[in-house]
């Protein structure tokens, strides 16, 4: 239910104010442009509204996207672990090098398997070393996502600091989440490795 009036009363009437998308065709260029036409097509309206919804929008009553966002979150921070984990080693031509330099005096050689070769270059670089929160959002606004979240800023004149940067980059993940609950984890990870993943990696 909602009352006919707001008790909080904010002390600019101006802030009150915030216009939100509502064509769905706008909303399905963005789909398009992110995911391709084939698969924007084929989610269902409702999923894709949800997805683009925050939890600031209408206090939350029309549902809102957090729990696709945690869902996406995590299979990106999968794929990209595995981007990471696949990548040839930078430098081991030189780790090889200094490998002989420190030859062991008694003939040693320390315990290695393929299985292992990939373990430390996660030592070096995090999923979240590529998939910023910066990165995430200039992916956001090229495919034209801030014209089309639902959400309602603190400070419609200060977007920055109502935090447009946090609610891009879990739209982003409750779209991969959506993408990963309607059409299955495999489509999901195909999205994420060929148009988020080789976005970050330019």
């Amino acid at each position: 239910m909602k009352a006919p009036f707001s008790i909080q009363q904010p002390k600019d009437p101006r802030r009150s104010v915030w216009v939100v998308n509502e064509d769905p065709a706008r909303l399905d260029r963005m789909y398009e442009k992110l995911l391709g036409p084939q698969l924007a097509r084929n989610l269902p309206d409702e999923l894709k509204w949800l997805a683009v919804t925050h939890k600031s929008f209408d206090n939350g009553r029309r549902g809102f996207n957090t729990r696709l966002a945690f869902f996406g979150r995590m299979i990106l921070a999968s794929e990209t672990t595995r981007a990471i984990m696949s990548r040839p080693a930078a430098g081991a031509a030189d780790a090889g090098q200094a490998d002989a330099a420190l030859a062991d005096p008694y003939g040693r050689e320390p315990f290695s398997h393929p299985a292992l070769d990939n373990v430390d270059k996660l030592s070096t670089a995090q999923p979240h070393d590529y998939a910023t929160p910066a990165k995430l959002t200039m992916l956001a606004r090229d495919v034209g996502l801030p014209g089309v979240v639902r959400w309602k800023p603190r400070m419609p004149d200060n977007l920055e600091g109502s935090g447009i940067t946090t609610v891009m980059t879990s739209t982003l993940y409750a779209i991969i989440g959506a993408v990963a609950l309607h059409h299955g984890a495999a489509a999901a990870n195909r999205i994420v490795q060929e148009r988020i993943i080789n976005y970050l990696a330019q």
